[in-house]
């Protein structure tokens, strides 16, 4: 049976791309404490107990009157749909197709060409499934073409391939979901998890690759909790191939809505490498080898402590800790900020000693609905900043990267960062402006040490144990400018067309300037996160 009824699917918001999410302003409201806005992809149920998320997809456009044709059902609704009384599937192809003006090296030209397909739905409204996958190939702009093959992927996606002067890659996502009784739900597959209220997360955030799975959330009394054991992949830095290792991360995250207007969320991680060093005896000799390690069964716990885990297993794994907090002036305007800690010794602190290993990172932001009362015109401005080695290891293999990035903030450590985006949509009319401002101690060419901004370089190959300050090493400012006009076709899966313009530049110390203009027309469909402010 074939209806075209707008009944959004159970599950997961799938709507990805922050500055098209229809649903991530309505989440700041005073006095609804179901609502948890730190911890993306937001739950569907959680979000229709609040407001119709139908009117806000369509908010100034007419809704699907229930039996559109297939013309009508390409601007208004899913592609395709079938729904019976316990059973919904859609089914909506996924594009990005660019074309710029930005010259490439090597190329001599700048484009995207994404094709692929998404499919969500639910078996009875207990189970939920979702799946995409996109094929690419794409010449980018100087800097981010020089990024991608610095770190060796492609950011947010994954492994390419480079032949005809341009990168070929494929990605996918997929996953499913179940709910267990009121309070409870599983999810399992390889998708994105974005922790936190900001533009960009501390903890944990969407810029790298989709990793591989399982998360638990229990909900109840304002409280939203989540574990995730996750696979991450790394390689040694100057492999001579691509030899992609895997290594294992453990999340908790505790969201409390203390009151209508006031959320504290506490975060710790700890990423456990897949092999170690051991000393073995070999007849009258000792050496030293690469063992295999298994997953740990001590952060295998969904409640336990992982300090405590870390601390009984005799390990040296990587441990993070944080706090997010938001708290709602009133209805349009919400503070909200982050405190990560991955080492700290109060004595050297207060001792002003600048040792190394206190490594800590925060976040202070500020979001507006509705600025200057002209509805639909948002503002977010934010600053973050981390110490040099916040998420570095003594090996690669115990760093909090996935596929070659951070795992949390894109630029690494051992920087400081201003964000500024404003966006406006009126019916199909959407404009989106974003600054940033950002500086760094990028790493010295040539250098043994590492200066704690790649978190894949070890940083037992730091240049002191004290003396270690923000900004060391080859200071890097960078300024990037955003602006894009997307008249959108489809709000239900978000197809739009989007003239705009990237501009980029940047200043070492130690390099010569680095000036990108990319001015860029768009087709796009089923849209998924894609940053380039890096």
């Amino acid at each position: 049976m074939f209806v075209s009824q707008p009944t959004f699917a159970q599950g997961y918001s799938f709507y990805e791309d922050s500055n098209f999410d229809p649903f991530q302003r309505e989440l700041y409201r005073p006095g609804v404490k179901s609502l948890h806005s730190s911890l993306r992809s937001y739950k569907l149920d959680e979000l229709r107990a609040v407001f119709d998320l139908d009117s806000v997809i369509y908010a100034g456009i007419r809704r699907p009157s229930g039996n559109e044709r297939f013309w009508a059902r390409l601007f208004y609704d899913d592609f395709l749909r079938w729904k019976t009384s316990d059973i919904f599937v859609a089914i909506n192809p996924m594009c990005d197709f660019e074309v710029g003006s930005a010259k490439n090296a090597l190329d001599k030209r700048a484009f995207k060409n994404y094709r692929g397909f998404l499919i969500n739905g639910y078996l009875t409204k207990h189970f939920w499934f979702y799946m995409d996958f996109s094929e690419c190939q794409a010449s980018f702009p100087d800097y981010y073409h020089n990024i991608c093959t610095y770190y060796r992927t492609i950011p947010g996606e994954a492994n390419y391939r480079f032949q005809h002067n341009q990168f070929d890659f494929e990605s996918g996502n997929g996953y499913i979901a179940f709910q267990l009784g009121k309070y409870m739900d599983f999810q399992l597959g390889k998708f994105k998890t974005f922790i936190g209220d900001g533009y960009r997360s501390l903890f944990l955030s969407d810029y790298t690759a989709p990793i591989p799975a399982f998360r638990m959330n229990v909900s109840f009394l304002g409280v939203r909790y989540m574990f995730m054991m996750a696979q991450f992949r790394a390689y040694e830095i100057n492999g001579s191939y691509r030899n992609y290792k895997p290594k294992y991360s453990f999340t908790h995250y505790l969201d409390w809505n203390i009151t209508g207007r006031f959320s504290l969320g506490i975060f710790d991680n700890v990423t456990q490498a897949s092999w170690e060093n051991k000393k073995i005896v070999v007849g009258k000799d000792t050496t030293t080898m690469e063992l295999d390690r298994p997953i740990d069964w001590e952060y295998i716990n969904p409640f336990a402590i992982f300090r405590v885990g870390e601390f009984n297993a005799g390990s040296y794994d990587k441990m993070i800790v944080g706090l997010n907090a938001k708290l709602l002036i009133s209805k349009g305007v919400a503070l909200y900020g982050q405190f990560m800690l991955n080492e700290f010794k109060a004595e050297e602190f207060f001792k002003g000693s600048d040792w190394w290993a206190n490594k800590y990172g925060f976040q202070l932001g500020m979001r507006t609905k509705d600025l200057f009362t002209l509805r639909g015109l948002d503002w977010l401005v934010e600053y973050n900043q981390a110490s040099p080695y916040c998420y570095s290891q003594y090996v690669n293999l115990g760093s909090y990267t996935n596929h070659g990035q951070c795992a949390a903030h894109p630029l690494g450590g051992n920087f400081r960062e201003a964000v500024s985006v404003l966006n406006y949509r009126f019916k199909r009319l959407h404009l989106h402006a974003k600054y940033v401002f950002a500086q760094y101690g990028d790493e010295i060419p040539g250098s043994k040490f590492s200066y704690g901004h790649d978190p894949r370089k070890h940083s037992n190959d730091r240049p002191s144990d004290y003396g270690i300050k923000l900004m060391q090493g080859n200071k890097t400012t960078i300024n990037f400018f955003d602006c894009e006009a997307s008249f959108i076709l489809n709000p239900r899966n978000m197809m739009n067309l989007a003239l705009g313009a990237r501009i980029r530049n940047t200043r070492s110390d130690m390099a010569s300037p680095d000036d990108s203009r990319n001015v860029f027309f768009a087709l796009r469909w089923s849209l998924k996160n894609r940053n380039y402010e890096y």
